[in-house]
């Protein structure tokens, strides 16, 4: 049933909530087909009517045997290998492109690492002692392929012998970030996998990343937070996290004056679980073999605290507040100007070339930066204005 799955996101489009309305009226995927090429397009909106227009079993074949080629392979909801925790979430993808291994994926307990991109080095000590005693216990580590602490968590995994999930908020044939075909070639060398519910050819675009979060923490058990600002895009991650009904971690800021972790002091106070080391996180899943992981040493930990457990906070008392105010001290030069300008007016991408506000062969990836960072958003015109 793939090409019809693969027809369907065609004329969806990714994350389309819409898509799973469609195939339970019709009664099924191939229901839903026939119904479609039948004349009954009403359900369609104008985009999607366009792309139906479009789309057809014959090109949804040829992609199919284009990623048979590459060994990508395409993981439908409706298949085994689907990750079990992922189809039970608001918007599940309705097929999933994969590099590596992704069988037995139901079979390990998942945790999603996030954090910045610009992590301190107190934070890379942080997910490195953890990410490493997970993965040393048969743990999954989840995490988004970005640079900074996703990368960090992953690698600690590998040198483990763990294994990693890569979720991309492009293509499975497109590299991003710059440079990531090597270490992609590495998780899938170690039984890992790297997922996309997008186009193999799809570049990145800034709602992307949002698709791709809902992603990591539906697959997870829960989601641990090392470091975060108030303005960052682990919040994105959070949120889900939280709807989902998925345990979150965080841990606790080296410096509670420092604004860089600031994002994770709001989480601790409204409930998030508290993290000192790797067995804070395991006692929430195996209690069966807490007391023999509690006898081995965890020298790597910057902080190797045992916390009482016979309460732990519930995830569910973890209540969103109001986005905080943008902190915009830590910004370099040209981010600086973007935002100084953003102040007075909209402005376009054009725009900001113009005014020689950053270096133009750098502008898509530096807007992109701070889109993904929450201090400006798109708005119509395709003009960017501050986050609100």
């Amino acid at each position: 049933m793939k090409e019809y799955y693969i027809w369907l996101l065609s004329v969806m489009g990714a994350a389309n909530p819409r898509s799973l309305r469609l195939i339970s009226h019709f009664g099924g995927i191939k229901q839903a087909y026939d119904a479609l090429n039948a004349g009954e397009t009403g359900f369609l909106k104008a985009g999607e009517t366009r792309n139906f227009k479009k789309a057809s079993l014959e090109k949804a074949q040829e992609l199919v045997e284009w990623c048979n080629k590459r060994n990508y392979n395409i993981v439908t909801i409706e298949d085994d290998d689907y990750p079990e925790q992922l189809k039970h979430i608001y918007n599940p993808p309705i097929l999933l492109f994969t590099e590596g291994d992704i069988k037995g994926i139901n079979d390990s307990v998942r945790i999603n690492v996030i954090g910045t991109r610009k992590p301190s080095e107190y934070s890379f000590k942080v997910a490195h002692a953890l990410c490493s005693g997970l993965a040393a216990t048969g743990m999954t580590i989840v995490s988004g392929m970005a640079v900074g602490l996703d990368k960090c968590s992953m690698t600690s995994a590998l040198e483990q012998g763990g294994k990693v999930i890569g979720v991309l908020a492009c293509g499975i044939d497109v590299e991003y970030p710059r440079g990531s075909k090597i270490f992609r070639k590495r998780i899938t060398e170690s039984s890992g996998v790297c997922i996309s519910e997008l186009f193999p050819r799809d570049s990145t675009r800034p709602a992307y990343f949002q698709y791709r979060n809902r992603i990591m923490s539906g697959l997870s058990a829960g989601t641990l937070i090392i470091q975060a600002g108030e303005i960052s895009g682990c919040h994105i991650t959070a949120m889900h996290a939280i709807a989902q009904n998925r345990d979150l971690f965080c841990v606790p800021p080296n410096d509670i004056f420092d604004p860089r972790y600031f994002g994770v002091i709001r989480y601790l106070r409204d409930g998030a679980i508290p993290v000192f080391n790797h067995i804070d996180i395991i006692k929430e899943y195996i209690p069966d073999i807490t007391e023999t992981l509690e006898t081995e040493p965890v020298s790597a930990s910057p902080h190797n605290i045992e916390r009482d457990t016979s309460v732990a906070p519930s995830r569910k008392s973890i209540i969103p507040q109001s986005a905080p105010k943008a902190d915009y001290t830590a910004l370099n030069e040209e981010q600086s100007k973007i935002i100084e300008a953003l102040k007075k007016k909209k402005l376009t991408f054009d725009d900001i070339v113009k005014k020689k506000l950053c270096t133009p062969d750098k502008a898509y990836e530096i807007l992109l930066d701070m889109e993904l960072d929450g201090l400006i958003e798109r708005v119509a015109g395709d003009k960017f204005q501050l986050t609100k």
